[in-house]
């Protein structure tokens, strides 16, 4: 934690590590960043601090690799579930700054508990209309990524129920939460939840760390095939929600 300025060095090193694993796993699934580091992040300063470094950060993460994946994804799926994360990033943000993230952070770590069990043994839900899918899906993930920081799971847990191949999967994830982390940034700038930080010391550790994390990250992705893909998106979205479970109960 924080006091008055001071940093202490061995959270410096331990923020710039949960933060280099966060980005290596978002780098080679498209997702899971705030899912791995937020609620480790959140043992080292308060949450909501937690929320907005991950955002700025996200954006470091993004601006890189939505370079990198240019022309691999698919412009319809981008647009139209990025306007449902706008959708539901503005309630979101404004309830960061009215309730406690415990409760929510409980809420969310059941649901994805049990959808993470549910896609395991292979159940899936016919979608008859993706659009309409793909727009509810952005809400949920707009909503939590603005309230807990943590927008992944719905999307991910979304495109795996759809079967989509894993390199189109990660092209769309990389840059629908490219185009709403600046959208996020804007909403909460507005609402007030940037000027709630007091000390932005950490995030000169977090972005080099975030850096390494890309680099080491694509030097191992086209490495995984699509059955790996799978399990390896489910096993990040099943260690966050546990820890997200975890540090709602701790929070109460």
């Amino acid at each position: 934690m924080l006091f008055g300025g001071f940093m202490d060095i061995t959270n410096l090193l331990l923020a710039g590590g949960i933060v280099f694993l966060g980005s290596f796993f978002a780098t080679i699934s498209g997702f899971g960043f705030a899912l791995v580091a937020t609620p480790l992040l959140a043992m080292l300063m308060p949450l909501k601090w937690v929320i907005m470094f991950l955002l700025v950060l996200t954006i470091v993460l993004r601006s890189v690799t939505m370079f990198r994946v240019w022309g691999q994804f698919e412009w319809s799926t981008v647009l139209i579930t990025s306007l449902g994360c706008f959708i539901g990033m503005i309630p979101g943000s404004i309830l960061l700054r009215r309730i406690s993230v415990s409760s929510l952070q409980i809420f969310l770590g059941v649901v994805l508990l049990i959808a993470t069990l549910l896609m395991s043994l292979q159940y899936t839900v016919k979608i008859k209309n993706k659009t309409y899918g793909r727009l509810g899906a952005g809400v949920l993930s707009g909503f939590f990524g603005a309230c807990t920081s943590v927008g992944g799971p719905p999307l991910a847990l979304y495109f795996l129920n759809e079967n989509t191949e894993k390199t189109l999967m990660r092209a769309n994830m990389i840059w629908i939460f490219g185009v709403t982390s600046f959208l996020s940034l804007f909403v909460n700038y507005f609402v007030g939840n940037i000027a709630a930080v007091s000390d932005w010391s950490y995030i000169y550790a977090m972005i080099p760390a975030t850096l390494a994390g890309i680099l080491a990250g694509e030097r191992l992705v086209y490495r995984l095939n699509q059955h790996l893909f799978r399990r390896l998106s489910l096993m990040i979205v099943l260690v966050g929600a546990v820890m997200m479970l975890f540090n709602g109960l701790r929070g109460l």
